[in-house]
């Protein structure tokens, strides 16, 4: 059972999902309107939907991650004893977060080089679009590391 905190955290995860999904939407659905019906294009239109999804998709890693969603290969994990199985899966999590923690580690690198840089179009900071890698995989560990505790009580009953 999810405490009160992890269930307000994926509530917000999805609701931010939603609202990018719909800006991009919105703003493909502009931008199409401004270049063929106007023809006078909107300069910021390419470059705004790519960094909303840059942010929909490390969000929507962190709740694939959530719902154990991410596609895994279990042809030869199914055929083991349940307990070995079990091992085997923590395992694997333990190698994964050691993996995600070094994406929020490099992740936080360039976020705070890039930081002062401008985007060409919007002028916004780079470093608020890079920072959607340690976000998404810090929210990928804490769901991580709720599994494994599950999965460790698990091995243990």
């Amino acid at each position: 059972m999810d405490s009160i905190f992890i269930r307000r955290v994926t509530w917000l995860i999805e609701r931010v999902l939603i609202v990018l999904s719909a800006s991009i939407a919105a703003v493909v659905f502009l931008q199409v309107v401004f270049r063929y019906v106007l023809r006078q294009p909107l300069f910021w239109s390419e470059e705004l939907p790519r960094y909303l999804l840059i942010w929909t998709t490390f969000l929507a890693a962190a709740l694939a991650q959530k719902h154990e969603a991410h596609i895994n290969i279990t042809l030869f994990v199914t055929r083991l004893s349940r307990r070995l199985h079990d091992g085997l899966r923590i395992l694997a999590n333990l190698i994964i977060l050691g993996f995600l923690g070094v994406l929020v580690y490099s992740g936080s690198l360039v976020t705070s080089i890039t930081a002062h840089h401008r985007s060409t179009a919007l002028q916004i900071p780079m470093g608020i679009v890079y920072l959607a890698l340690p976000v998404g995989s810090a929210l990928m560990m804490l769901y991580l590391l709720l599994q494994i505790v599950r999965d460790l009580r698990n091995l243990r009953a």
